[in-house]
């Protein structure tokens, strides 16, 4: 590609302004920005040149101040735009820098996830998998899709709910990824935000009427994997939508039927959850029969009015749902996609269900790798000043990773709220058993700050007390039980010094993933579809993301009157529909007319892609790739030293010059590829160069 045209930034030494580039409103928090103050300037007289502008500091980043020898923090104020706070800020003699409080894109997806060459729906290069060889790019194009991808942070959470068996929602790739209810106090039995479910803290069983959402097979945690795993902690697999939190919906008590009525009172819960402000964008329904029901499609259809798509397996008797209908997917309500299986070689599963009219489109559904209860694989120990004792997990206890939790360990006698010292804030609370349940205990200690909890027997019998349970899943702390002699012996070296200690309690990834085909399979990576698209576009009506989806599959010959789109899962067209290379939400401040990535809409000379790297805005001239600040290091030959934010995918070449005029630029240093951070780079003859010198920040590929 051809070197772009200039930015032009021009050093008086005698005053140094700084032109600080606001990206696009989307793409930073709005009213507030990220100040730094020269190195002259002393705490006291940044609080108050700050204090002049009846602003203080919503954050002081302390640690950065002292290493840096420059007072910084977060401003914040409701009532200006960042835009204000920049211009007003730019202006105060003693700044040096002013900054929006930027929200960067996603550049690349982590793929750190151990078992992630297994996922083949979503990363298809031919590897062979469970056996089976797959066809490179036959799958959902995840990988190009996130690229294009809207910051997680920009909107409220978006929630999917699962009516299934339940899901383990200990397992340590859905553990962060679970809804939580922030209404309702975990194992107390009471129903404190009066929703009609008592202990609602992560969602309901609809079958046995209780909050213990526990996977009553394996289905459900392997479909809300395959939704919304947790990507880039190192271990298992990673869902289509790895920011989305998943609402268990329990609706079997065998792990393998359900009745309608459960059902039913899910849909109700979800649409309930929904006019109360939970962001639910999408239920899946993996299951299915051959009887339809005015009163599911009616709850249906209030699904639908409350804007709530339901993602339908088509169902796995190898036949025409044209002719032959299974339910839900076959009710006409204008809110459900009917999904079907597709193979790693892009042809239709032979079990799958079909029908050019009443099924929309196929999505992965053989050898899909995802969660699976984790039960039994539990790993839980306490190490105390280097010994460890035996010790176990109190079910439903909260979880650790597998370094565990280090602190101090205090004593906290009975557990009642009087007898947690504030010292155990962020340290471990050590509690005997007795007078009141493990759900207070563990309650009261989490309400003191504890980082977790160890509660030890009050009974000396070598077979120890049984019954060690908090009764349902909540947000709970974790906590382990010990026997009475080992919580004793540690009571007794409390008594004369300090412990520390480490729990670790958390669940083993071998063993807990599986191979799984169906239909099931198939519906979860639309339903983490949705979740993409709701993230993307927050703003979209329920017509016109079910469109994002349906209208921008990847067409596959051998699904020609198999489904009614003809095609499979396109993430990538749901951001980017027109295939262009620019996600479809940036565009939107474009005419249409200068859309393309090559263009340049602003007329800055860096083309419309350039900007969208740079989280800049192309609808304005003055928004483009920038310098964002300068100083001299310190010392009599300190070295002047320009930064600017180096956007991951593009190329850049710093030049300088005595004179602003063309011929005269020469290199400072080499050609620079970004990498998505600040980029800092010196020029060791500004100190003794003449009275001006100017700089250019050049974009010279992408």
């Amino acid at each position: 590609m051809s070197l772009q045209n200039f930015l032009y930034f021009c050093l008086a030494f005698a005053s140094l302004p700084l032109s600080t580039a606001l990206s696009q409103e989307d793409n930073a928090v709005e009213g507030e920005v990220i100040i730094t103050f020269k190195t002259s300037v002393k705490e006291e007289a940044a609080k108050k040149a700050l204090r002049r502008h009846s602003l203080s500091f919503a954050r002081h980043y302390e640690g950065i101040s002292r290493n840096r020898r420059k007072i910084s923090g977060l401003v914040r104020d409701s009532n200006r735009t960042t835009k204000e706070l920049i211009r007003e800020l730019n202006d105060v003699a003693e700044m040096e820098a002013v900054e929006p409080n930027y929200l960067r894109h996603i550049s690349s997806v982590p793929t750190n996830d151990t078992d992630f060459r297994k996922l083949w729906g979503i990363s298809n290069s031919g590897q062979i998998v469970n056996a089976t060889a797959g066809v490179s790019g036959v799958d959902v194009k995840f990988q190009e899709a996130w690229k294009l991808a809207r910051s997680s942070t920009e909107e409220k959470e978006t929630v999917v709910g699962v009516v299934d068996t339940g899901v383990d929602i200990t397992h340590a790739d859905l553990v962060n990824n679970v809804w939580l209810n922030p209404d309702e106090i975990p194992g107390n039995g009471i129903d404190d935000d009066r929703n009609g479910y008592a202990d609602d803290i992560h969602g309901y069983d609809f079958a046995k009427d209780t909050g213990d959402i526990t996977d009553s097979g394996d289905h459900g945690t392997h479909v809300a994997g395959t939704i919304a795993a947790e990507g880039g902690n190192g271990m298992g697999v990673i869902g289509v939508q790895p920011h989305a939190k998943i609402l268990p919906l329990k609706v079997s008590s065998d792990g393998r039927s359900m009745t309608t009525s459960a059902v039913l009172a899910a849909l109700n819960y979800a649409i309930l959850l929904k006019e109360r402000g939970v962001n639910i964008v999408a239920v899946n329904a993996s299951y299915g029969g051959a009887s339809a029901t005015t009163a599911e499609r009616t709850a249906i259809e209030a699904l639908r009015d409350a804007g709530i798509i339901m993602c339908a397996a088509a169902g796995n008797d190898g036949t025409n749902n044209d002719s032959k209908a299974a339910y839900p997917s076959s009710y006409t309500t204008s809110n459900i996609i009917s999904v079907a299986a597709l193979t790693p070689g892009g042809g239709l599963a032979s079990f799958s269900n079909y029908g050019g009219t009443s099924v929309d489109l196929v999505a992965p559904g053989v050898n899909i790798y995802s969660a699976a209860p984790a039960s039994g694989s539990r790993v839980s120990s306490l190490t105390v000043d280097g010994t460890t004792y035996t010790s176990s997990a109190v079910e439903y206890s909260g979880v650790t990773t597998n370094t565990g939790i280090t602190g101090a360990i205090y004593n906290c006698g009975l557990g009642k709220t009087a007898e947690f010292p504030a010292a155990v804030r962020g340290n471990i609370a050590l509690i005997q058993r007795g007078t009141t349940t493990f759900a207070e205990k563990v309650t009261n200690a989490g309400n003191a700050g504890a980082a977790a909890a160890i509660i030890y027997d009050n009974t000396s019998s070598s077979a120890g007390s049984g019954g060690w349970t908090l009764a349902a899943t909540g947000n709970w702390i974790p906590a382990l039980h010990i026997t009475n002699s080992n919580g004793l012996a540690i009571v007794a070296k409390l008594a004369t010094s300090d412990l520390s200690a480490v729990v670790v309690n958390y669940t083993a990834t071998g063993g807990s993933y599986q191979f799984l085909d169906g239909t099931s399979m198939a519906a979860p990576h639309v339903s983490g579809a949705v979740a993409f698209a709701a993230l993307n576009f927050p703003a979209d009506t329920l017509e016109q993301r079910m469109a994002r989806i349906l209208d921008n599959v990847t067409p596959l010959t051998a699904l020609s009157g198999k489904v009614a789109t003809g095609g499979m899962l396109n993430l990538l067209g749901i951001v980017d529909s027109d295939g262009g290379g620019l996600p479809d939400w940036w565009e939107n401040v474009l005419p249409d007319t200068a859309d393309e990535p090559a263009a340049d809409a602003d007329g800055d000379g860096f083309t419309n892609l350039q900007e969208f790297l740079s989280s800049t805005d192309p609808s304005v001239p003055g928004s483009h790739p920038d310098f964002s600040g300068h100083t001299f290091e310190q010392g009599s030959k300190g070295d002047f030293v320009l930064s600017f934010f180096g956007a991951a995918g593009l190329s850049y070449q710093v030049e300088w010059s005595n004179s602003f005029e063309l011929g005269t630029w020469q290199f400072l240093g080499s050609g620079i590829s970004g990498n998505g951070a600040i980029v800092q780079v010196k020029d060791s003859g500004a100190r003794f160069a003449a009275s001006r010198r100017f700089y250019r920040l050049r974009v010279t590929t992408e």
